[in-house]
């Protein structure tokens, strides 16, 4: 046994050093030095253990555990690097992703105090290696058979197997515990990181991404009992606007990363209503939705609008995207107007979160990107030369899609997801490189920069976020160009007072802590980082919700002393993504099984929804974060204990949904069972 110690002390240094390594990381994502759940990594270390013992040669062993420990520090720093970029922990969407999501760095800032130490353990990792092995030669040499040996490893090898198998059956049991939807409300105390680490979450990831089923669905009484007619809650809640918008166009237009603070927290009104025309007017014009939050990706948000919900573990885009999903919002509204047309649009690829499949199951009848919007006019200027990897312009886009977007004769549903605030946000040449006309028809050189430095707003600047902020700002304005052309398309063509507009951001500006430094918010867990705009636009229901609501409802819009002379008829309650598909059904009266939708019109006043993010594995709402009851990130002022209760009891209610749709999700359940549209629906 000493001989086989002696002939595997590099192994167990690099025990240590991985251990290290993996603690001293996740202290760079909020987390303390210790794993809650470290079962995950142990297994992945024992593993590699088991081979390593049976490797008889010292020299292949330094090998490769050398290469181990390139490979741990090489997944730390470039997880530390994601996670102080956006404020995301890796999952397997990203693996799906990976050519897009490197074609959007633009800015690459390694946290460089983790990374020098990263890489000073790594070299003296090796080093002691190197010199030990040095000493071994030169003062020790070798007194044993390799064949003995390995018959010692062999022994030692079988006894940690048979010590693997019998933790085995209890680390399943740890598994299923922590993916259970009770445990989702209770009992998970931390982050993915905290619980797992870095490593362990990235091999979990790639396994349950591409091989676990999470869910298991040989029993769909569940599903079957929800959409019974004896379900005494059959049908979604309606409100006294229910109805109003029947017959209407619907735009649903999702602003990528779409915050309130370029607009509400930097300059007076004056100022932003000459900055931002088309978005203020639209908002003194429209319904603010002025407690709405995110905490969701794109898809995520993308898909709580079109669809309703979202499958625990696994991704609608690319586990899902060839489901039956009779319920979509895109369905839905065609089958209650069978000639109204439905198409949708993005001025990226196709293939960019696998829309161009994904968006058929949910029924468009065409998805326009990059390479059909060509055909159009609209220059790909992520692969021009002058431009190369910037976002193509909204207003561009808009510009020549309008009358494709917006049919003069025909009904139509339009979905479009804009690009231009799409972050990160180094200057830009298409911000910069044309001569930008404004309102008035003046012309200013340099672009939207060279209007923001002629207005004097958000000037350049030696200090990074300062100028991220500026070239947001710009794009802001592109939008708002943007907006301004469709505005005025609707109105010159009559359709303006026939539609119904749904402007809602995706999330907050996450992209290198923007939003942070935007509204001046240092915690990492802050509700207000979250709370975005939503505005939806429509004159029936403008005008009889301000008769109803009275003015009480007219409030300032991100209440600041900058804006105190700027208020907007305004939706106070706590609303989230998932609450878009049941407000739409309400306000055009079309029927919605409720137990598919975990939301709820934002016009019934007393139930609100919550947020579970499952991209950050946690719960929000405008008075709280946590990753459970039991373990509070953020309170707000003034936070009660009957508000702990009251989201515990919405929690509770949404998770039950979950659960019901996740059978769904999981078991295409409507490819074998008829979808029965709802009367009148």
């Amino acid at each position: 046994m000493k001989t086989f110690l002696k002939n595997n002390i590099y192994v167990f240094m690099w025990l240590g050093f991985a251990v290290f390594m993996e603690l001293f990381s996740i202290t760079f994502t909020d987390c303390k030095p210790y794993l809650s759940s470290p079962l995950y990594f142990l297994l992945i270390l024992f593993s590699f253990c088991l081979i390593l013992f049976l490797v008889p040669n010292r020299i292949a062993k330094i090998v490769i555990v050398s290469l181990l420990m390139i490979g741990q520090t090489a997944l730390c720093v470039g997880f530390i690097y994601l996670y102080e970029s956006n404020g995301t922990f890796f999952d397997f969407s990203m693996i799906n992703m990976r050519d897009d999501a490197f074609g959007t760095i633009e800015d690459l800032s390694l946290n460089w105090v983790h990374f020098g130490i990263s890489l000073g353990v790594l070299v003296l990792f090796v080093g002691v290696m190197i010199g030990l092995e040095v000493y071994f030669r030169k003062h020790h040499a070798q007194k044993f058979k390799e064949k003995k040996q390995f018959k010692i490893s062999v022994g030692v090898v079988t006894a940690l197997a048979l010590v693997c198998l019998t933790i085995i059956p209890v680390f399943d049991g740890v598994i299923q515990g922590q993916n259970s939807y009770q445990n989702m409300l209770f009992n998970n105390n931390s982050s993915v990181y905290q619980q797992k680490g870095i490593t362990a979450n990235a091999v979990y990831e790639m396994l349950s991404g591409s091989l676990a089923n999470k869910v298991k669905y040989d029993d769909l009484t569940p599903v079957d009992e929800a959409l019974s007619e004896e379900n005494e809650n059959l049908y979604l809640e309606t409100s006294q606007f229910n109805g109003i918008s029947e017959g209407n166009n619907l735009i649903m237009l999702m602003v990528e990363s779409f915050d309130w603070y370029p607009f509400t927290l930097y300059y007076d009104a004056e100022t932003i209503n000459e900055i931002y025309p088309n978005i203020t007017k639209f908002m003194q014009n429209g319904i603010v939705l002025n407690q709405y939050y995110s905490r969701e990706k794109t898809d995520t948000s993308e898909n709580n609008a079109l669809l309703g919900s979202n499958p625990t573990g696994k991704y609608v885009n690319y586990d899902f995207e060839n489901n039956q999903y009779p319920y979509s919002l895109v369905n839905m509204f065609k089958n209650k107007y069978p000639d109204a047309v439905a198409n949708a649009f993005h001025q990226n690829t196709g293939s960019f979160y696998n829309r161009k499949v994904l968006f058929e199951s949910y029924g468009f009848d065409y998805f326009y990107d990059i390479d059909d919007m060509a055909d159009f006019g609209v220059t790909n200027e992520w692969n021009e030369d002058s431009f190369k990897g910037e976002r193509t312009k909204d207003s561009e886009t808009m510009l020549h899609m309008v009358e494709t977007m917006f049919p003069t004769d025909q009904q139509f549903l339009t979905y479009w997801l804009t690009f231009s605030m799409h972050g990160y946000y180094v200057e830009r040449e298409n911000f910069r490189n044309f001569v930008y006309v404004d309102q008035y028809g003046v012309e200013y050189e340099n672009g939207y920069y060279g209007y923001l430095d002629a207005k004097g707003v958000f000037p350049e600047s030696e200090e990074k976020k300062a100028n991220y902020l500026r070239t947001y700002a710009a794009a802001v304005k592109d939008f708002d160009e943007a907006l301004g052309i469709m505005m005025d398309y609707l109105e010159e063509n009559n359709l303006l007072e026939n539609t119904t507009i749904v402007m809602y951001a995706d999330h907050n500006t996450y992209y290198n802590n923007l939003s942070k430094y935007g509204k001046g918010i240092d915690e990492t867990y802050n509700s207000e980082l979250y709370r975005i705009p939503a505005i939806i636009y429509d004159q029936k229901l403008y005008d009889a919700y301000k008769d109803y609501a009275g003015e009480d409802a007219m409030q300032v819009v991100y209440g600041t002393d900058n804006n105190e002379d700027y208020k907007c008829l305004t939706v106070s309650k706590f609303t989230n993504t998932i609450d878009l598909i049941p407000t739409v059904f309400d306000i055009f009266g079309i029927k919605g099984y409720n137990d598919l939708y975990p939301g709820t019109s934002i016009f019934i006043e007393d139930v609100e929804s919550i947020i579970y993010s499952r991209a950050y594995g946690i719960f929000v709402t405008d008075k709280l974060i946590c990753y459970s009851a039991d373990s509070l990130l953020y309170t707000c002022e003034g936070f009660t204990e009957e508000d702990r209760l009251d989201f515990i009891e919405r929690a509770e209610e949404y998770l039950r949904i979950k659960e019901i749709t996740d059978l769904v999700f999981y078991s295409d359940y409507f490819a074998s069972h008829e979808y029965v549209y709802p009367p009148n629906s």
